[in-house]
Protein backbone atom coordinates (compact mmCIF):
# COMPACT_ATOMS: atom_id res chain seq x y z
CA UNK A 1 0.00 0.00 0.00
CA UNK A 2 1.16 3.52 -0.80
CA UNK A 3 0.26 6.67 1.13
CA UNK A 4 -0.14 10.14 -0.38
CA UNK A 5 -0.75 13.58 1.15
CA UNK A 6 -2.90 15.52 -1.31
CA UNK A 7 -3.66 19.23 -1.46
CA UNK A 8 -4.48 19.60 -5.16
CA UNK A 9 -7.57 17.48 -5.84
CA UNK A 10 -11.14 17.62 -7.15
CA UNK A 11 -14.06 15.59 -5.88
CA UNK A 12 -15.93 13.90 -8.73
CA UNK A 13 -18.84 11.47 -8.72
CA UNK A 14 -20.58 8.80 -10.75
CA UNK A 15 -24.27 8.02 -10.95
CA UNK A 16 -23.85 4.25 -10.83
CA UNK A 17 -24.82 2.16 -7.77
CA UNK A 18 -26.41 5.08 -5.96
CA UNK A 19 -23.47 7.32 -6.81
CA UNK A 20 -19.85 7.08 -5.79
CA UNK A 21 -17.36 9.86 -5.10
CA UNK A 22 -13.76 9.68 -6.18
CA UNK A 23 -10.82 12.06 -6.41
CA UNK A 24 -8.88 13.42 -9.34
CA UNK A 25 -5.56 14.72 -8.08
CA UNK A 26 -1.96 15.61 -8.83
CA UNK A 27 0.66 13.82 -6.77
CA UNK A 28 4.42 13.52 -6.81
CA UNK A 29 5.57 9.98 -7.54
CA UNK A 30 9.16 8.97 -8.27
CA UNK A 31 10.14 12.63 -8.54
CA UNK A 32 7.47 13.51 -11.13
CA UNK A 33 4.11 15.26 -10.83
CA UNK A 34 1.51 12.81 -12.09
CA UNK A 35 -2.25 12.83 -12.44
CA UNK A 36 -3.97 10.31 -10.18
CA UNK A 37 -7.46 8.92 -9.76
CA UNK A 38 -8.34 7.75 -6.24
CA UNK A 39 -11.15 5.19 -5.84
CA UNK A 40 -12.33 4.44 -2.30
CA UNK A 41 -12.85 1.05 -0.70
CA UNK A 42 -15.75 2.19 1.52
CA UNK A 43 -18.57 4.56 0.76
CA UNK A 44 -18.21 5.93 4.33
CA UNK A 45 -14.85 7.46 3.31
CA UNK A 46 -16.48 9.03 0.25
CA UNK A 47 -18.89 10.91 2.53
CA UNK A 48 -15.97 12.51 4.45
CA UNK A 49 -14.57 14.31 1.39
CA UNK A 50 -16.72 17.46 1.30
CA UNK A 51 -15.03 20.57 2.66
CA UNK A 52 -11.54 19.11 2.91
CA UNK A 53 -8.57 21.20 1.71
CA UNK A 54 -6.04 18.43 2.20
CA UNK A 55 -6.29 14.70 2.65
CA UNK A 56 -4.04 11.75 3.41
CA UNK A 57 -5.00 8.55 1.59
CA UNK A 58 -3.53 5.08 1.29
CA UNK A 59 -4.33 2.40 -1.23
CA UNK A 60 -3.05 0.00 -3.86
CA UNK A 61 -1.14 1.94 -6.51
CA UNK A 62 -1.43 0.99 -10.17
CA UNK A 63 1.08 2.59 -12.57
CA UNK A 64 0.72 1.69 -16.25
CA UNK A 65 3.39 4.10 -17.50
CA UNK A 66 4.05 7.81 -17.77
CA UNK A 67 1.44 8.35 -20.50
CA UNK A 68 -1.33 7.10 -18.18
CA UNK A 69 -2.73 8.49 -14.94
CA UNK A 70 -1.87 6.70 -11.72
CA UNK A 71 -4.73 4.81 -10.06
CA UNK A 72 -5.01 4.41 -6.29
CA UNK A 73 -7.45 1.55 -5.73
CA UNK A 74 -9.23 0.36 -2.55
CA UNK A 75 -8.22 3.64 -0.94
CA UNK A 76 -8.89 4.69 2.63
CA UNK A 77 -8.62 8.06 4.35
CA UNK A 78 -5.79 8.09 6.90
CA UNK A 79 -6.71 10.14 9.95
Amino acid sequence: MKTFNLTNFKILSTGADGGHSYLSAEAEYNGLKRKMTILFKNKSDEKKLEGLNSIKVKGNLMDEGLEQSLMLLDSEIVE
